[in-house]
Parts: structure tokens; sequence; C-alpha cells
């Protein structure tokens, strides 16, 4: 048993990470670290829990905050936006020798936070940067298929979103992945393409009631860190969509007159950025980010090919569910710091998912008891691609064709 701080810990990931760790016990001292205090001491009066304390932090106080984690053997970390703050929370982890998680879904702060492995190697330390769903289960999914495969060529990571999200953090993602030029790797090499467009698109079959879905190139960590650890692969894309696609719809509207911008303009003598101006006028009027009917589903989609044995084969991994996007996220962050803390990851420095043993993740993930009971899934879903391009069922997953696409799924 140990201690771990759970930076970020009052915001809705952060709290839903906390739920976690107190129903399954896996460490001996959980402390909720956020600059709103009382937000934080709140859920402890909630949870009512003698293993959970609080810390006030503001995470650029570096001074503050290796004080804070100078006696903590991990934090994980869901302060965001990442490409702010992640590279600075790692620098006082090095001095703390402080191991880390988070759940990092940017794809620059991944492409920093890779350069700093030399020096987490030189402090001691563990990072395991990406570990939620998209980055993180769709890694861990790819790693699964680059088992099965004798050599690995292509790679395709694909998520859907089921339910509107209006925390800033998560709106200042949406517009940093999906605005300017993003990166992509095709052909053996890093690209840079524009993110959101219709050339790009692409229609994904989901088990009924999501069904098709068009999802579209965003800028995301696994076309980053996957040919990092992976050279061999050839291609890897991400593509994602918000549901219901009017979402998408609005956000494109913005991002084409130029609100992601991040150039300061003047308005009667203050500066504001157009994306700072959009962010707040969307947790303003949230109801842009709620529009039409939506059952609450989410989903990934994860392709593997290569070859076995000489011949073309892959494998498609697919999962539907109704848990809620903080759940989706957090808890495999939480899985990644049980793992470092009992010893199942033997690395220091830089990692991504796709380093560790899937195995030993879902293992994690399946033995630990649920703080979403009511959660629909499909379970996971694999098919095969064989070498005549047909496709072979290898796992069915559970049926989901019961439930009313247009109602939201308890």
């Amino acid at each position: 048993m140990s201690k771990v701080v759970i930076l970020g810990g009052a915001g809705g990931m952060g709290s839903m990470a906390i739920k976690d760790l107190v129903l399954n016990k896996r460490f001996s001292e959980i402390v909720i670290a956020d600059i709103n205090i009382e937000a934080a001491n709140q859920i402890v009066q909630e949870i009512n829990n003698d293993l959970v304390s609080t810390a006030s932090i503001n995470v650029t106080d570096r001074k503050e905050l290796i004080q804070l984690l100078s006696d903590t053997s991990i934090v994980i970390n869901f302060v965001g936006p990442f490409y702010r703050f992640a590279p600075m929370i790692i620098e006082a982890c090095m001095e703390a020798k402080t191991n880390y998680v988070d759940i990092c879904d940017d794809y620059d702060a991944a492409e920093e936070i890779l350069k700093m492995d030399k020096r987490v190697k030189d402090a001691g330390i563990t990072v395991l940067t990406g570990m939620g769903t998209s980055p993180g289960i769709t890694n861990i999914l790819v790693k699964m298929g680059m088992d099965q495969l004798d050599e690995t060529e292509e790679v395709e990571t694909i998520w859907v979103m089921g339910e509107s999200e209006t925390g800033s953090a998560i709106l200042y993602h949406v517009f940093h992945g999906g605005t300017g030029l993003v990166p992509g790797y095709s052909e053996g090499k890093q690209t840079m393409i524009k993110p959101f467009q219709e050339e790009g698109s692409l229609v994904v079959e989901f088990p009924e009631p999501l069904g098709r879905v068009k999802v579209y190139d965003v800028g995301h960590p696994e076309p980053i860190t996957i040919p990092h650890f992976y050279p061999e692969v050839k291609r890897v894309t991400n593509k994602g969509a918000l549901l219901p696609s009017k979402i998408v719809d609005n956000f494109k509207k913005l991002f084409d007159l130029g609100f992601g911008s991040t150039t300061p303009i003047n308005v009667n003598g203050t500066d504001i950025t157009p994306r700072d101006f959009a962010v707040r006028f969307l947790q303003e009027n949230p109801e842009l980010l709620a529009v039409g009917e939506s059952n609450g589903l989410g989903g990934l989609k994860v392709i593997v090919k290569g070859k076995k044995e000489g011949k073309d084969l892959g494998f498609v991994y697919t999962t539907v569910s109704s848990e809620p996007t903080a759940a989706s996220v957090a808890i495999p962050a939480v899985v990644g710091a049980e793992l470092i803390k009992d010893g199942k990851v033997d690395s220091i420095g830089v990692i991504a998912p796709e380093v560790l043993n899937p195995m030993d993740v879902f293992d994690y993930l399946g033995s630990r008891k649920s703080v979403n009971e009511a959660s629909v899934s499909s379970g996971l879903i694999i098919d095969m691609i064989l070498d005549d391009g047909s496709i072979q069922s290898i796992k069915k997953g559970r049926p989901l064709t019961s439930f009313s696409r247009s109602l939201p799924l308890q």
C-alpha cells in the first residue's frame, strides 16, 4: 500500500478517480489536490472515508508542487489542458522523484513529454502519459493486435464520444486538436493534416443502436507515441466524433470562423484570444453542445493490420458503452498507477499505454469493483481480417439492439 496524489481531483474526471480508488482500496492514502479546495473538501465529506484527505495546490507554483509530491509514490494528473500543464508538472515530479500518470490527449504535449525521456530516466521515475480512453485503451488494443502479428503495418484508432462535456479543459482540447495543422503518420513518416475535413472523414459501423458514425481526423497523441515506440509501423491515424453530429457541425463553424486562434485581439482595451472567448461562450451557452437527441452511447474501434507467417492479417476491436466519459477516461489512469505501484511496469523513463502488457491492464480493469454498475456495454468485440479481405468473428460481445436510439440509456 502507498500514497497517491490526484492533481485536479475535485474535477469531473479526478473525482471519478477518487471514487474508484476508495472503492478498490489499493492505496493506503489518497490525496485530492486541487486549486478549488472547497470542492475538494466537499468530496471528502461526501465520501467520508479515512483514506482520503485534501491539499490546496496551484500546479504553476513549482516549489509548492514539489513539496506536495516529495513524500508521494505516484501522482495521477487530471489538470488540463495538458499542452499547458503536463510538462511543468513532470518537471516537479522529476525533482520530487515521484512516478507520474496522466490522461494527456494533446499531441504537442505528447511530443514534449517524449523528449523528456532521458531526464526522466536520470530521475529514476516512470512517466506514463496518455492513459485514458483515447489515447489509452486505444493504444492497449493496438498492442493486443500487434502481439498477434509478425509485422504490423497499419493502425487506425477511432473514438466516438456520446455525451456533451463543457469543462474548460475539454473544450480547450477540442479547439486545440481541431484547428490549424495536426500531426498524422503515413508511409513511415510524420505528416501534417488539417483536422475535421470531409476529405479525411470516414463512416464507421458500430453495433446498433450507435450505428453508422462519421469520424474525422483529429489532433491526438496516438500518431505520435505509437510510431515512437514501434517505428516499424508505417501508418497511424486517429479519427473521432462528438454525438449528436450537430455538435461537430457547430464546432466546425467556429473553427472555420477562426475562433480556434490563440492570437489576442483587443476588445475595449482588453486583450482576449478568440479561443478563450469561444470556450467561455460555450460554457455560458451549454445548449450549443446539447443539440438533438442522444442515447449517451460512445464507442471505440481499433484496426491493426499486418502480416502473420507471410500472409496479410488484421484485427478489429470494437466496443460500445454508455459509461460516462469521466469514468471511461479516469479509471484506466488509476489502473496505470496501480500497475506501477504493484511492479507490473518495470520501465523507467517516459512510456505510453502501448508499452504495457494488455493482459495486465484488462485483468486490473476486469477485477475491480465498478463505480458505474448501471453502465451498458457491448463488451469487447473482436473480428479478424483474413488475407482475402473477408471478416471472421472471433468474439461477438453483447447485443445492444434492444435499446432505443433516441433515448438515453440508464
